[in-house]
């Protein structure tokens, strides 16, 4: 960068003699490699090389934030005794304001400048400092870029998107609700990772659908149900590995006649029905093969899963674009991203990124959560459209600050070479902001999910953990009980949204709003009895975790990578790319 001269000296020392190695992970104490791919992006980024494991860097950024859809109600700080929705728990020591009045110009990050004298310090931490300055400056209520969404409460991260309810991560979205991370898509519901649906109802990593439901692994399928790694197939029902096909049952051919003959017989709209079905298809399943990926064939020298048009990416989960991510390592949910590393939930347009979670277009962004535009960005969250910052909160079309303070450019340079020269002395620079100081706790997070702790080990780290949640005043609302909902959905009427169903699997009640009583009513589906944030959090649950065994092929026996866990390598006949597509194409 050559206006930081002191600090590019001291990371020249690291980096310039630096080997590929094998070294110990400071929290989990496993040994992990350092390769001379890594060392080379590390020196593109001008970044020391880590001291955490893959893993444990993963399950510090899944930490960070809520993006799972647990809400709860907290005082706003700008309006005193008035309680709003909130990603943030009631008891979280972290002020917030409502997103109505964080994205106003009623308030600026600059009130609560201060400044990092590093001066007579011999002790001086950055986390430390900012930890204190993270307590002082309100932060959004929920995580939201706020841009040409309308109508559309209790959702998170979302952009360009109308009409949307309980939804989170997801851009170009209308009439869609209990969505996460989907895009284009409209008049859809319960359907995750998920690109460019319409009609459709519990998809999984199905793009291109249209009127289907209880698919995974499919892509462009038209009136169909309960598919596993289809493609472009038409009116078919309980069926994998298929291509190309029309009018099948559980991967029977059948005539036209026969197969519509089938349907009018199958009333999905029966919750009993509809279990059954379920239940037909999981048994299914078990002897169907499997392919050790779930990613596009035409990716280009590229290991990870659940990847498209992917080209020099290593160990990256859920990675895709309409262009292409590019030359990016260990990362999850990226979106159309080149020349980046250690991300999580980020894109499009990102470059030389590091050590970054939720943020859209920008370059050089590191350490830094819930960035949109940003230019040489450090350490900073929430901050919008702002260029050469370090270690700033909630600011919006500004440059050249540190701790929300402005500097002359001479002096910011002067001081930013300072700041990161002392943070490398004492191996600060180069890392997250660690887990002690996440938004939220970390039962609230993805971490929780594919890194499950117990309450008792979440706190014996030093992490936050709520589980002190008030229950819901059902005083004056009417409950229902599940066995009382009725199992038909022609037998549902309207009275059901003046009622809070009772949980079957939670005890928690939920509604049923407006819009989604006619998507069941229009696509014959049974009002569900399970709440609608452990539907999300189920169908989180049958990802595969972000990260790969080496395994066998089970037809070849040659050595392959895949994302099934060692668990259900026992149980599916999992097979490497060529063999695979030897049996379905």
């Amino acid at each position: 960068m050559f206006n930081t001269p002191n600090f590019d000296k001291a990371l020249a020392e690291i980096l310039d003699n630096l080997q590929p190695h094998t070294r110990r992970c400071l929290q989990c104490q496993k040994d992990f490699d350092i390769f001379a791919e890594d060392i080379e992006m590390y020196k593109k980024l001008q970044v020391p090389p880590p001291k955490l494991c893959p893993d444990c860097r993963m399950q510090r950024r899944f930490g960070f934030y809520n993006n799972i859809l647990k809400f709860h109600k907290k005082e706003c700080a700008a309006h005193e005794g008035e309680n709003v929705i909130s990603t943030f728990h009631s008891e979280s020591s972290y002020k917030i304001f409502d997103l109505k009045h964080w994205w106003s110009d009623k308030w600026g990050g600059e009130e609560y400048a201060q400044s990092a004298d590093l001066r007579g310090n011999e002790n001086w931490s950055f986390f430390e400092q900012f930890k204190e300055f993270m307590l002082k400056v309100p932060q959004p209520a929920i995580t939201h870029y706020w841009k040409n969404v309308i109508d559309s409460p209790y959702t998170i991260s979302i952009i360009d998107s109308k009409n949307c309810y309980y939804s989170s991560v997801g851009a170009y979205l209308e009439n869609s609700h209990y969505m996460y991370w989907a895009g284009s898509s409209r008049d859809s519901m319960d359907c995750l990772n998920s690109q460019d649906l319409e009609n459709c109802y519990e998809n999984i990593y199905s793009d291109k659908m249209f009127n289907c439901k209880f698919c995974n692994d499919s892509e462009e399928c038209i009136d169909s149900a309960f598919l596993r790694s289809c493609k472009n197939c038409q009116s078919c029902f309980g069926c994998a590995n298929l291509r190309n096909k029309q009018y099948c049952f559980f991967n029977e051919q059948l005539s036209k006649e026969d197969y519509l003959q089938k349907m009018a017989e199958i009333n999905l709209g029966d919750r009993n029905v509809l279990a059954e079905y379920k239940n037909k298809f999981e048994e299914f399943l078990k002897n169907i093969i499997r392919r050790n990926l779930q990613s596009d064939r035409k990716n280009i020298n590229s290991i990870g899963d659940n990847l498209e048009k992917a080209k020099n990416c290593f160990m990256v989960f859920r990675g895709s674009g309409y262009n292409s991510v590019e030359n990016i390592r260990y990362c999850q949910d990226v979106f159309d991203c080149k020349d980046s590393a250690d991300m999580h939930i980020v894109g499009p347009n990102l470059s030389l990124c590091y050590e970054l979670v939720e943020a859209y277009e920008g370059s050089n962004i590191k350490f830094s959560y819930f960035i949109k535009n940003g230019l040489n960005v450090e350490y900073c969250l929430a901050c919008h459209n702002c260029q050469n910052c370090f270690g700033c909160i909630g600011l919006r079309n500004k440059k050249f600050h540190i701790f929300n303070k402005p500097y002359s450019e001479e002096e910011y340079w002067q001081k930013l070479d300072e700041i990161k020269t002392k943070m490398l002395e004492a191996k600060e620079y180069g890392e997250f902001f660690p887990l002690s100081m996440a938004l939220h706790a970390y039962n609230d997070t993805y971490a929780s999910i594919e890194f499950f702790l117990t309450d008792e080990e979440i706190k014996n780290r030093g992490w936050v953990c709520f589980n002190n949640e008030k229950e819901a005043d059902l005083s004056n609302i009417k409950t229902i009980e599940v066995k009382d909902v009725p199992i038909d959905i022609k037998d549902v009427d309207d009275s059901i949204l003046q009622k809070a169903i009772i949980c079957e699997k939670t005890g928690k009640p939920f509604r049923i709003i407006k819009a989604e009583l006619d998507f069941y009513r229009k696509h014959n589906l049974p009002i569900p009895i399970i709440h609608p944030n452990e539907r999300i959090l189920s169908r989180l649950r049958e990802r595969n975790p972000s990260r790969l065994w080496k395994m066998n092929c089970k037809n070849c026996g040659n050595k392959m990578f895949t994302a099934y866990p060692p668990e259900k390598q026992k149980e599916y006949k999992i097979f490497c790319e060529s063999c695979y597509l030897k049996e379905v194409v």
